[in-house]
Parts: C-alpha cells; sequence; structure tokens
C-alpha cells in the first residue's frame, strides 16, 4: 500500500468525524450573537458541507488508488 492510499482512508475517517461533532460544536456555534437567527442554517450547512466534501474526496481517493493497485 502506499501513501495516497492511507491518505484517502484518513480524508474518509476525517470526514465521519465531522459529522459526528457537529451537534457538539453547532450547540457552541449557538452562543455566538451572530449566529442567532438565521445564520445558525449557514453555519450548519457549512459544516455539512466539509464533511461531505471530506467523505467524497477520500473515496475519489481510495477508489483510484485501489484501481491503480489492481493493473
Amino acid at each position: 500500500m502506499n501513501f495516497q492510499l492511507y491518505w484517502g482512508i484518513m480524508l474518509f475517517i476525517a470526514g465521519i468525524g465531522v459529522f459526528y461533532r457537529i451537534p457538539a460544536v453547532i450547540e457552541k456555534v449557538k452562543t455566538i450573537e451572530q449566529f442567532s437567527g438565521g445564520g445558525i442554517y449557514f453555519a450548519y450547512f457549512c459544516f455539512y458541507f466539509i464533511g461531505v466534501i471530506l467523505i467524497g474526496g477520500g473515496i475519489k481517493k481510495i477508489v483510484y488508488q485501489i484501481r491503480a493497485l489492481k493493473k
């Protein structure tokens, strides 16, 4: 196995970690005055978007590296 495959696995795990931590972090963000009201939905969107990007990038890298190893 090579470094790029490990990097893809780490990206995937980091993305899952973001989804796991969102509820705890959002509770802290709600205490910030600027996010009271509609701003909290933007924070939700940003956190979930980061998680999706990390998971998607990790999956893409893992699939690419596994295909490269089969050749």
